[in-house]
């Protein structure tokens, strides 16, 4: 009978030991890089003009997921993140087989100078998951591509850049908008906007309530800022520089109580104090 209860606690033992060790392997265990994934960051790379081969990590056969500027997900392998933003590198075209990536969170190509190629017009529809979504200083020409506007989860969208020849005209600036709600950052210096004339005060707020960073130098903008602006009382950050703004700063930016970098004018970058009486001596 001691015998028999040995034996039983002995298997038992054994049972838990064995549970133990296969849900440790299974919490460490990572999965390499899914080939359709390499393969679309191999084709990403052929584009590229790469002399100082900053992608000497993106090698046919190794596991992409360790590759510079990659990120995976560690459950499915996908790739969920690449920035390449501020490689010194050029590229001829911006290749379709990024679109393939499909569970992208996270994309900055910031930098890299295409020399005024155009956009794709399809493909970044594909992309339903970005969040974070830089292009700026990437040197692209004409026409920001609808797809860009059904990205309804994106958070930072980053087009800037004074050397750009970007516009928004079809779709216009209010159409582009009008999905991306969850935006919290907006940067678009240089992208021609001017379709939208005066009114584009009024697009912000009824698209994108909860925007903390705004900037649209340069972008061909005019008129007064509209009085339902203070309705953007999230606002960190302001930049309106280089337009064809008419009027004063408005009082209401006082009530803004996270805004400290305001600029309205092109030399004048203000570091605001938030009360009434700094508010109101800016020119």
């Amino acid at each position: 009978m001691t015998s028999s209860k040995h034996r039983l606690h002995v298997l038992l033992l054994l049972l838990i030991c064995s549970c133990s060790i296969h849900a440790a392997a299974k919490k460490n265990t990572t999965f390499p890089c899914l080939p359709d994934q390499a393969s679309s960051l191999l084709q990403l790379k052929r584009s590229f003009i790469d002399v100082d081969e900053n992608l000497a990590s993106w090698r046919a056969g190794s596991d992409c997921c360790h590759w510079v500027g990659v990120t995976c997900d560690m459950a499915s392998s996908r790739v969920i993140s690449l920035d390449l933003g501020g490689f010194d590198m050029q590229g001829r075209r911006l290749d379709p087989a990024l679109f393939n990536l499909t569970f992208l969170r996270n994309l900055s190509l910031a930098s890299i100078d295409f020399g005024q190629a155009q956009l794709p017009l399809y493909g970044f529809e594909r992309l339903t998951n970005m969040i974070h979504l830089n292009f700026s200083k990437t040197n692209f020409l004409g026409q920001i591509p609808i797809g860009i506007a059904r990205l309804e989860n994106l958070v930072t969208l980053d087009f800037s850049g004074y050397y750009n020849v970007l516009y928004l005209q079809d779709p216009s600036f209010e159409t582009f908008m009008a999905n991306l709600s969850n935006l919290r950052e907006l940067r678009l210096d240089g992208v021609d906007i001017s379709n939208n004339g005066s009114t584009w005060s009024v697009v912000l707020v009824q698209s994108v309530p909860q925007l903390q960073t705004l900037s649209l130098g340069q972008c061909g903008i005019s008129g007064p800022i509209h009085p339902s602006f203070s309705r953007l009382h999230l606002l960190r950050e302001i930049d309106l520089a280089y337009n064809k703004l008419t009027g004063k700063v408005p009082e209401f930016f006082a009530e803004f109580s996270s805004l400290s970098i305001l600029q309205k004018h092109p030399h004048s970058a203000q570091r605001l104090l938030l009360c009434c009486s700094a508010l109101h001596s800016l020119p």
